[in-house]
């Protein structure tokens, strides 16, 4: 990451800001999401601001872990002493997370917000529900601009139901409209065939992570059956399992996570390493706030393509009650763009915290 400049304030708050209504994925059902807004003032009055977040379905023992080293970077930056990431064994996921929030906010400083304001596809995310439901979903999604719709899946779904579900959603919006499919790892290899085979004829983008994160030979093998491409989300956690998804060709797809990868620096470079293969490449998120959400656009906007433009999945800040930003990134015709200038809703900040600490900026 880019080097942290000499400071003049340092702050961490803790928010919880609930869903809009409860999010269903394959993980369970999320009623609020929790991270950390790093806010960093250098001597010359400029501030950055990034997000710190895990999984949402992350344990509680997590996010204890994950507040320790939030401690741990806030000590450090505010008595000028660089933070150390060069880390092993099973506290990684922790300071990755980390790193990424402070990157961004590091990012933020170095003037990265004034970057051209170039709009990128978005898709749209379909929570979990029954045929009739999710179809209409889809139709307000499609008349709202959206071009790509993600649709949720539960692993004990049978097949023969996400069949009807999935043909719900393309009978009410036509051939046209892309349709992915995300299993959060919650298929067995077994299942996995079934329902890939299943689906074939329902013209699906692809099936993001149908076999848990550390089955890659699994996921090469269906992505070699080709009854329909693989992209794959929670397998990609840094530059060497990115590497290995490449050399199998495990996947058609890396879904990019920032806050996961350990941020945007390590994002770009998994991103050039898929561009150099051919495999492309779509930026999502952790449902986090708009802080997170901000710094995933300026990421994408910022990539090489890899083919035909994909929809990214960064149209997420509106499932919560407040995405913390003074004014909102605006989803108009399925796009998005970079905000120019990042500025946060003090009301909003303080009536979600749950605890601060550093110096308040």
């Amino acid at each position: 990451m880019a080097e942290v400049p000499q400071l003049d304030g340092v702050e961490a708050i803790h928010v919880r800001v609930p869903f809009k209504r409860p999010f269903t994925t394959a993980h369970g059902v999320f009623a609020a999401r929790s991270s950390w807004i790093v806010r960093l003032r250098d001597l010359d009055g400029r501030e950055g601001v990034g997000e710190i977040a895990l999984e949402p379905w992350a344990s509680a023992a997590d996010e204890l872990a994950l507040g320790r080293g939030v401690r741990e970077v806030v000590d450090l930056l505010t008595e000028d002493r660089a933070p150390d990431w060069a880390v092993r064994g099973s506290h990684g996921r922790m300071k990755r997370a980390v790193r990424a929030g402070v990157e961004e906010a590091v990012e933020g400083l170095a003037g990265h917000y004034a970057a051209d304001s170039v709009s990128i596809a978005v898709n749209a995310t379909l929570d979990y529900s029954g045929p009739a439901e999710t179809a209409v979903a889809a139709v307000e999604a499609v008349a709202a601009g959206f071009t790509t719709l993600k649709v949720k899946i539960v692993g004990d779904e049978p097949a023969d139901a996400l069949v009807d579900r999935v043909t719900a959603i393309r009978d009410a919006v036509g051939p046209e409209i892309r349709l992915r499919l995300d299993a959060n790892g919650s298929w067995s290899f077994e299942m996995a065939l079934v329902r890939l085979s299943a689906l074939r004829t329902l013209n699906v983008e692809y099936v993001e992570q149908p076999l848990p994160a550390a089955d890659l030979d699994g996921h090469a093998a269906l992505q070699r059956v080709g009854a329909i491409p693989i992209a794959l989300d929670e397998s990609v956690e840094d530059e060497a399992s990115a590497r290995r998804i490449l050399e199998l060709g495990a996947a058609a797809v890396l879904v990019i996570k920032p806050a996961r990868v350990g941020g945007p620096a390590v994002a770009r470079a998994i991103a050039a390493r898929a561009a150099d293969a051919g495999v492309a490449v779509v930026v999502s998120t952790f449902f986090e706030t708009g802080v997170g959400i901000a710094a995933a656009v300026r990421l994408a906007a910022s990539l090489p393509r890899v083919g035909e433009e994909r929809a990214h999945g960064l149209a997420t800040a509106g499932l919560l009650e407040h995405d913390l930003l003074a004014t909102p990134m605006a989803v108009a015709g399925g796009r998005i763009a970079p905000p120019l200038v990042l500025a946060l809703d003090e009301g909003a900040l303080e009536r979600y915290a749950i605890e601060r600490i550093g110096e308040p900026l």
